[in-house]
């Protein structure tokens, strides 16, 4: 059976200019043109040009359910900061702007960071950030399968797939 995962977490490094290494299993996912920009919480977004472009959409589809005051805030957060990017194919590495780096509270000497993989886009976070976020999240998590009441099971038993 072949079944490749395309979502997951992965350790990666930045270089001395800022770059950011793509694990080669995500590479392919990520190819052309690429869009670089500050996530809602503090990490970096990449997605392809067309999720962006969707993004875009979305946000003039949502005129009639929000505030001209929130549309505004959610444009100035991601497509303010928003540029294009490309991974370097020979090396795997995409470079990250210094102010997006400073957004996600990575200092210059920092190398380490975690890459995610969710959602048909990538997440660069500092690993002691997204230790907080993931708490947070687990919480969350546990008060959604509460209110399930058992009812649903996410995962099933062998055979009842």
């Amino acid at each position: 059976m072949d079944f490749e995962l395309q979502t997951g977490t992965f350790e990666s490094t930045f270089d001395e200019k800022g770059r950011v290494v793509i694990p080669a299993s995500l590479r392919d996912q990520y190819t052309g043109n690429l869009v670089i920009t500050q996530g809602l919480e503090h990490c970096v977004l990449i997605m392809s040009d067309s999720v962006y472009i969707n993004f875009l959409k979305t946000l003039d589809n949502l005129k009639s359910r929000l505030s001209y005051e929130e549309i505004e805030a959610l444009r100035y957060h991601i497509e303010a900061p928003a540029r294009p990017a490309a991974i370097d194919q020979k090396s795997g590495r995409i470079p990250v702007p210094v102010a997006l780096r400073s957004y996600a509270r990575f200092s210059k000497l920092e190398r380490e960071c975690l890459l995610l993989s969710i959602d048909g886009h990538l997440e660069i976070w500092k690993n002691d950030e997204y230790a907080s976020f993931s708490g947070q999240k687990q919480l969350a998590a546990k008060e959604a399968l509460k209110k399930l009441d058992g009812n649903v099971s996410l995962f099933p038993k062998r055979g009842q797939e």
